[in-house]
């Protein structure tokens, strides 16, 4: 999905969440814990990542929602997928939310750590692209943001979260050539769908961060 396109569906979303097409059941949870999957980290371009967390209720109208995502590089399970190598990520977010009648905002704050291989690529520093057939990258990322959405019973015990989310996002990368190309005269195409042009170059850049997607609840013990 392209920016326009992730923009365009953050604004319907958010707007539609103020009116009745979008509203919000009332959960009528106090002092509760949901366990939160997200089934979409499933389907990421870079890897699989199994992510999962919990969510309290202090109160009706109050929660906090903390999750971890990992993929199997943390193990050393092997998760090459195109350029990258050797890849290892793991992710945290939390968030504090205010439920109304017929819908939720938050605010979130998230953190990712990537350490892995690429090959056959370049990085540019000083204006000079330096091309290399190895190299290590290590890049993190800062971010929060503001969330509109709903949560709805689906069944007795299980509910959906549908969300949408604005803010930005902080990114520091640190690149440690491994092999370096004989060839540094290269044509710049890159036939590969996953440029990784923020892999790029070093230091930090700030870009808007944009989220949507579903999460699966599952309570943990009868509603009132």
């Amino acid at each position: 999905m392209n920016l326009k396109s992730q923009l365009f569906l953050v604004i319907f979303l958010v707007a539609t969440c103020q009116g009745k097409t979008f509203g919000q059941q009332l959960l009528d949870l106090d002092k509760t814990l949901l366990i939160k999957i997200s089934p979409l980290s499933f389907i990421e371009p870079e890897t699989i990542v199994i992510q999962g967390g919990v969510e309290y209720f202090f109160n009706p109208k109050i929660s906090f929602q903390t999750e971890l995502g990992i993929n199997g590089g943390v193990f050393g399970i092997p998760s090459k997928r195109g350029k990258n190598e050797d890849f290892s990520l793991w992710r945290s977010k939390s968030e504090i939310k205010f439920h109304q009648k017929k819908f939720y905002w938050g605010f979130e704050f998230f953190y990712v750590d990537k350490d892995f291989i690429r090959t056959d690529d370049y990085y540019t520093t000083f204006k000079q692209k330096i091309w290399y057939d190895k190299a290590r990258i290590n890049f993190q990322v800062y971010g929060t943001g503001l969330k509109f959405g709903r949560q709805h019973w689906v069944s007795d015990n299980i509910l959906l979260d549908s969300f949408a989310g604005i803010g930005i996002r902080s990114r520091f990368r640190e690149i440690v050539v491994i092999e370096l190309s004989e060839n540094q005269n290269r044509d710049l195409f890159d036939g590969n769908f996953w440029t990784g042009d923020r892999y790029r170059f070093e230091g930090w850049d700030s870009v808007m961060q944009f989220s949507l997607g579903i999460k699966v609840g599952i309570l943990t013990g009868a509603k009132d």
